[in-house]
């Protein structure tokens, strides 16, 4: 099937687990959430499964340990489970991007944005560092190394990039909104319609992600 039909069953998949939440049908959940990144799995695999390139092998380990860490976070009791699931998702992505040769120039409009993304994570932290408890550690690390896709996503490609390489850095951006909004869910205070800005933040940045990625190897080999 080709890439365009995968991901519009990934929307339609998307779409259904936000509706899930928004009609509070978490049974369903069980379903609709494991199943968004074997369909973006296929995407990707569409896209670049035939390039003899062994970097897009950090892509599709970066989709196994978020798919891991959808089904540990279906279950209240394996949260730290799932926390180090996605931290090691965004490890792989983070090797990516630092196998991506050559990088751009920094220019004063990334060094700005690296600044903010280093201040954000520093006001979030003394935020809910007081509330986390017994998991300010592993909160500390996954802030860092979140925080560390998102530099290393304007580092690989700047904000000069070709469009799929301003996919990338979007990608970790939403990603970095959507584990914001969930670690205050957790931790902070929770809000009406929480759980639907989470997912859809969630579910398009691994879109973005993995399309951006791929699209750069595309083009590169």
């Amino acid at each position: 099937m080709k890439p365009a039909y995968w991901i519009a069953v990934y929307f339609l998949a998307l779409l259904a687990d936000i509706g899930m939440i928004l009609f509070d049908v978490p049974q369903a959940r069980f379903i609709t959430k494991p199943l968004l990144m074997i369909l973006l799995g296929a995407y990707g695999w569409a896209l670049a499964g035939k390039l003899q390139s062994a970097s897009r092998n950090f892509i599709f380990a970066a989709l196994i340990f978020s798919w891991s860490g959808d089904v540990f976070l279906l279950f209240p009791q394996f949260f730290l489970p799932g926390l180090v699931s996605f931290l090691i998702a965004h490890l792989m992505y983070i090797g990516f991007f630092l196998w991506m040769k050559p990088r751009p120039k920094i220019g004063i409009i990334e060094k700005m944005a690296m600044a903010v993304a280093l201040g954000y994570a520093a006001v979030v932290l003394s935020l809910l560092y007081p509330k986390a408890g017994e998991m300010r550690i592993p909160v500390i690390a996954y802030t860092a190394v979140i925080t560390s896709m998102f530099l290393l996503s304007v580092r690989a490609f700047g904000f000069g990039a070709p469009w799929y390489g301003m996919r990338a850095i979007l990608g970790a951006f939403f990603f970095v909104v959507s584990d914001t909004v969930l670690a205050f869910q957790l931790f902070y205070a929770d809000f009406s319609h929480s759980g639907i800005v989470v997912m859809a933040t969630y579910g398009v940045a691994q879109w973005l992600l993995v399309s951006g990625s791929l699209y750069y190897l595309r083009n590169r080999i």
